[in-house]
């Protein structure tokens, strides 16, 4: 085996001859360290390293809330295979240092730091999202929950309104006369649409008996007047003791 020193001094002549004091040139990689770390991290991308589960940010190796000085943040180091890296593992397990300890468990979630780690906490999930046990039915984040209450549009009659509103009880008491017409002046719309049609299609007598008593039985009920519903609303306020009353 050749000895040592006759290798450095075959390495050192080789170094003089290139006109470089550290080495030759065609072995940078070998003796050049911050060559070999630009050349690794040199055809890089975002994309590439966020596929492979990669850094793509600058992080921090000391945990959330940290107020003192981060040497990755404070120098604006991304990639974490130079040797940036490898000196701060260095100088972390050097014991004549009082230096930091690895903060990577912590922030990779996994419980270190009590004496019986037991992991997360397993919550139960069984029943808590509701779903119907098709596949057409997504789940949240990727689905849309439906609530119990019927979705507000033009067909639905708002909850808050079903109740009896307690500053103006007028609002849901004086109006039952005002609902009540409402039926009637469409039985009679519809009567009266219905005896058009039917003229028009037979004049017979039978239709025509069958025509009047519809308008009888239509003219039997009475619109009420707003006297009558202001009547019956100052009634249903006196008896409940708002107006008037004792």
């Amino acid at each position: 085996q050749e000895p040592f020193f006759t290798r450095r001094s075959a390495a050192i002549s080789v170094a003089k001859m290139s006109g470089l004091i550290a080495g030759d040139p065609a072995n940078q990689w070998e003796w050049h360290e911050a060559y070999r770390d630009l050349f690794k991290n040199m055809y890089r991308t975002t994309y590439s390293d966020m596929a492979h589960g990669r850094e793509t940010y600058v992080k921090s190796d000391f945990p959330a809330g940290y107020g003192g000085h981060v040497p990755a943040l404070r120098h604006n180091v991304l990639h974490r295979n130079t040797q940036f890296d490898r000196n701060l593992a260095l100088t972390r397990t050097d014991p004549s240092r009082d230096a930091f300890p690895s903060f990577k468990p912590q922030l990779e979630g996994i419980p270190s730091s009590t004496k019986h780690p037991c992991g997360a906490k397993k919550n139960p999930t069984k029943g808590v999202v509701p779903h119907d046990g098709t596949t057409t039915q997504l789940k949240p984040p990727w689905g849309v929950m439906t609530g119990r209450r019927q979705p507000l549009n033009y067909r639905a009659t708002p909850p808050t309104m079903l109740s009896r509103t307690a500053s103006a009880p007028s609002l849901t008491l004086g109006n039952r006369a005002a609902t009540s017409a409402g039926p009637l002046a469409r039985d009679f719309s519809y009567s009266h649409q219905q005896q058009s049609s039917m003229m028009e299609e037979d004049t017979s007598g039978g239709l025509k008996r069958s025509v009047r008593m519809a308008n009888e039985r239509a003219l039997q009920g009475s619109m009420p007047h707003e006297s009558e519903i202001l009547e019956e609303e100052l009634s249903s306020m006196e008896r409940r003791g708002v107006y008037g009353g004792s």
